[in-house]
C-alpha cells in the first residue's frame, strides 16, 4: 500500500482552505463534523439543508439556510456532507452538487471516538498494510486501499467499487452448502430476505434487540414461505444476561447506540454460541451496531464446531476494517476473505466475507 501524505488528508487541506467551509445537513452527523472542525481549528461559515428541510431553524447557532442563500451570500465554497443515504435519487443529487462546489465527505466514528485522521493513520499503518495483505482477490484489496483513502481524504472518488448484497453472498458462497443461518442485527428481514433470495437456506435463526423492529422482524417471518424464519428478540454479545440498549426502532439501535430521540430499554442478551447449540451453523452473519468483536467473542465454540462462513460489518468503529480481518484470520485460518459494500454514501455498509 502506498503511504498518503499528510498533506492530502482531508482535515490539513480545510485548515489551509482559503474558501468558506459549510456544512450540508443538520443530524448527528452534522454534530460530529462540527466538533472535528473545532478541535483542528476550522471556521465553518454556514449550514444547509435539502429544499423542504430548511424551515425557520437553527443547528449549533447558525441559521439553517438553503444552498441558493449560501450561494448569493458566499459565491464559491467548500460543502461537508454530513448525512448518509443509500437512495439513488438523493445519491444523483449529491453529484451533482460536487460539480458546482468543491465537496468533502468527512469520516467520523459511527461509535467511539477514535477520528481517522493523519496522526491515526500514520500511527496503525504497519496494522493496515498487514490487513490488505490477507484478502484474497484484487477486488477485495483494490476496495481496501480506496476504503483507508477515503477515510484520509473524503473525497467521494474513492466510493466507486460497489456490489448489491445479494450478488455478494451469491458470488462469494455460491459452492457453499448454506442450510442454517445465524443472522445477528436481523433488524426488520432485510438481511434475511437478502440471504435466501442469494443462498436458499432452510433455517435463519434472526436476532434483533430493538422492539419495534422486531415486531416487524416477526410479521416479516410469519409471512416468509421459502425459509424458516425463527427471530430471537435480543442482543448478540460475549456472554449471556441483560443488556441496556438504545432503541429507536432504526438501524442504529444496539448496545452502542446513540441514535438522537433514541429511548434506553433492558433487553435479553446472547451469544451465537447459545443460539446455535446442537445445531450445525453453515453462516453467521454480524451487523450489531459496534459490537460485533463482542459478538464473534460469543461465537468461539460455534467456529471451531462447525466452521461457517462469516459476513462481518467493518465499518462501525474506526479500527474494525482493518482490526476485525486480522482478528477472524487468527481464529478462522483455513478460511479465505473478501471485502465487499453495497451502494451508499459515505463509506458505510462494508462486509468482510470470510469462507473456506
Amino acid at each position: 500500500m502506498e503511504k498518503l501524505r499528510r498533506c492530502d488528508s482531508l482535515w490539513e487541506k480545510l485548515k489551509n482552505e482559503s474558501r468558506p467551509v459549510v456544512l450540508y445537513g443538520t443530524g448527528n452527523g452534522a454534530d460530529k463534523i462540527l466538533d472535528v472542525c473545532i478541535k483542528f481549528g476550522i471556521t465553518v461559515s454556514g449550514v444547509f439543508a435539502s429544499s423542504g428541510f430548511v424551515r425557520d431553524r437553527y443547528f449549533r447557532g447558525m441559521k439553517v439556510k438553503s444552498l441558493q442563500e449560501l450561494e448569493a451570500e458566499h459565491g464559491d465554497f467548500v460543502v461537508l456532507l454530513c448525512f448518509g443515504t443509500t437512495l439513488e435519487t438523493v445519491a444523483e443529487n449529491i453529484r451533482a452538487l460536487g460539480e458546482k462546489h468543491t465537496l468533502y465527505i468527512p469520516e467520523v466514528p459511527l461509535y467511539g471516538t477514535e477520528l481517522f485522521d493523519y496522526d491515526y493513520y500514520e500511527s496503525h499503518f504497519d496494522r493496515i498494510e498487514a490487513a490488505e495483505k490477507l484478502f484474497a482477490d484484487e477486488r477485495s484489496r483494490r476496495l481496501f486501499c480506496d476504503m483507508i483513502n477515503f477515510r484520509l481524504t473524503g473525497d467521494p472518488k474513492y466510493l466507486a467499487i460497489v456490489e448489491n448484497p445479494e450478488a455478494s453472498y451469491r458470488t462469494l458462497l455460491w459452492d457453499k452448502d448454506i442450510e442454517t443461518v445465524v443472522d445477528c442485527g436481523a433488524y426488520r428481514g432485510d438481511s434475511a430476505a437478502c440471504i435466501i433470495d442469494a443462498v436458499g437456506p432452510r433455517r435463519i435463526i434472526a436476532a434483533e434487540p430493538d422492539p419495534g423492529s422486531f415486531k416487524k422482524l416477526s410479521a416479516y417471518a410469519e409471512n416468509e414461505k421459502r425459509s424458516e424464519i425463527v427471530p430471537v428478540n435480543a442482543a448478540v454479545g460475549e456472554a449471556c444476561g441483560d443488556v441496556e440498549i438504545a432503541a429507536s426502532a432504526g438501524r442504529g439501535s444496539g448496545v452502542s447506540g446513540t441514535t438522537r430521540g433514541a429511548k434506553t430499554k433492558t433487553v435479553r442478551l446472547c451469544t451465537v454460541d447459545s443460539l446455535a447449540e446442537n445445531e450445525k451453523i453453515d453462516l453467521i452473519k454480524y451487523d450489531v451496531e459496534g459490537e460485533e468483536w463482542a459478538a464473534l467473542r460469543g461465537s468461539i465454540k460455534t467456529i471451531e464446531r462447525c466452521s461457517p462462513a462469516l459476513a462481518v460489518s467493518v465499518y462501525h468503529r474506526t479500527a474494525d476494517l482493518f482490526e476485525l480481518p486480522i482478528y477472524i484470520n487468527e481464529i478462522c485460518p483455513k478460511h479465505r476473505l473478501y471485502l465487499r459494500r453495497a451502494p451508499c454514501i459515505p463509506a458505510w455498509d462494508i462486509v468482510l466475507f470470510a469462507a473456506v
